[in-house]
């Protein structure tokens, strides 16, 4: 396709286009335009309406990309002069299907390219900014060369920036031989003591498929040079299907003639849905944000509890340049009341992150501090965990890769089974490591697939709390 949009090169090829164009205009009268077009091939009516749309002359080029679709209905190049133009007279609803058709016609990555990029363009003059970031990401999908692809990202960002509509959605499938995080061996042992309990069946580690998706959505409510706020809705679905149906035996005391039950895949599923009011603001080299959060949560099928807290987070650049490392930081309060019983938890969290590009890849690490203050004894705890990630430019073939790995201690200090107190309170302690894989060449609209190797290993002083985990995840990530 013929790019009407884009400058000619080269003094001769405008005055090519210029005289193509009045000639054009001069064998263009009212009432003889039917019979001079007529005598022109649909490659001619092609390079024709680029002409006249390219030196802009509007009036002319519609009729000529008309007469164009009359002889060819399915010519890209046709709907995308008619889109243009249409557009630039503002008659957006007439634009954006003929931006549509265009794409839907196009033949070439170019045709789809300068399609998509029309659609966006239509798109965010009628402020539908999520449609506009749809076709965005076509143009990204659909460049013709890394050139275009980078013009193609640079209008993504641009546009995200200027849009008061953010959004995100993320996908993941998780294979995993500990669906439900239940304990490895049967015998539930205490340290420090010689009694000894046995796990019923759903306490055990099962295997299965877990799913999960998000979608988070904000809209700006005020912008300032420096700052700005909004409003936001976020979602939360895990669902699980554990393998082969898993019966759990009654457990002892039953009534005589109780059956097995299967386990209900309903019970390690939940979801949480919450709205915000954020506002966010850069003094010199610090970016510093304030959140207030509301919403409810949903657990093994069941309303939970319901929370409501503030968060506050900031960055800071240390220096200047692409290469520049940056502090993360943050802080949070959370008030959850229990659907279940009449208590109210309070959490807490501190945070810091580090995050360094290096010459041959990207650096972060991070540390967390958290606490949970409950009338249940058995709820009340503190925990610690860090973790460092690693995306080197290395190459596996068509590959890139990422590496993670971290460590957490949490500590219930108050927990009991039954009247057993353990020493110091029950003590869980995980190690995780995480390898990822992703074709960046692999990709659509930006997006290529994932698959993440996940190992996790709890040890605890409580037996039933120990636990091994390895799992296949799958998804999307940005390729930018």
């Amino acid at each position: 396709m013929s790019c009407p949009e884009r400058h000619l090169r080269g003094p001769l090829r405008r005055a090519a286009w210029s005289a193509l164009a009045a000639l054009a205009i001069w064998v263009l009268p009212a009432r003889a335009e039917e019979v001079q077009l007529a005598d022109l091939s649909v490659p001619q009516l092609q390079r024709l309406a680029t002409a006249l749309t390219t030196t802009g002359h509007e009036a002319e080029a519609l009729r000529v990309a008309e007469a164009l679709l009359l002889r060819a209905p399915d010519d890209p190049l046709g709907h995308y002069v008619v889109g243009l133009v249409m557009l630039r007279a503002g008659q957006t609803q007439v634009a954006r299907t003929a931006a549509k058709r265009s794409f839907a016609k196009a033949g070439t990555e170019r045709q789809h390219y300068e399609a998509a990029r029309l659609a966006a363009k239509v798109a965010v003059a009628d402020q539908r900014w999520i449609p506009a970031q749809y076709w965005a990401r076509q143009t990204i999908q659909y460049a013709p060369d890394p050139r275009y692809r980078a013009v193609a990202v640079r209008d993504f960002k641009r546009l995200r920036a200027i849009s008061p509509l953010a959004w995100s959605v993320k996908l993941g499938l998780r294979p995993s031989n500990n669906a439900n995080g239940g304990a490895d061996e049967r015998l539930n042992i205490i340290d420090g003591y010689d009694a000894v309990g046995y796990l019923s069946d759903d306490a055990m580690a099962l295997p299965g498929l877990v799913g999960t998706a998000s979608f988070d959505i904000s809209y700006r409510l005020a912008r300032g040079e420096t700052s700005e706020t909004r409003i936001g809705l976020d979602t939360y679905v895990r669902a699980v299907d554990l393998e082969g149906h898993p019966i759990a035996l009654p457990p002892p005391g039953s009534p005589p003639g109780t059956l097995p039950a299967e386990i209900p895949n309903s019970d390690y599923s939940g979801a949480a849905v919450g709205v915000s009011l954020g506002h966010t603001r850069v003094l010199g080299s610090y970016g510093l944000g304030l959140k207030a959060t509301a919403g409810q949560v949903w657990e093994g099928g069941d309303a939970a509890y319901h929370y409501a807290g503030l968060d506050l987070n900031g960055t800071r650049r240390i220096g200047t340049g692409p290469a520049t490392p940056q502090l993360s930081f943050g802080a949070s309060a959370e008030a959850r009341a229990r659907d279940d019983d009449t208590r109210t938890d309070i959490r807490r969290r501190l945070n810091l992150g580090y995050a360094q590009p290096l010459a041959q890849g990207q650096f972060s690490a991070g540390v967390s501090l958290s606490a949970l203050q409950s009338r249940l004894d058995n709820a009340r705890y503190w925990s610690v965990s860090g973790s460092v990630h690693y995306e080197p430019d290395l190459r596996l073939g068509p590959l890139a890769i990422s590496l993670g790995a971290g460590l957490s201690r949490t500590v219930y200090p108050d927990y009991t089974v039954l009247f057993f107190h353990p020493e110091g309170g029950r003590q869980d302690n995980s190690v995780f490591a995480e390898l990822g894989l992703w074709a960046p060449a692999v990709s659509y609209a930006g997006f290529a697939p994932e698959v993440k190797l996940q190992s996790i290993v709890t040890d605890s002083n409580i037996s039933r709390f120990e636990s091994s985990e390895l799992a296949v995840a799958v998804g999307l990530r940005s390729t930018f």
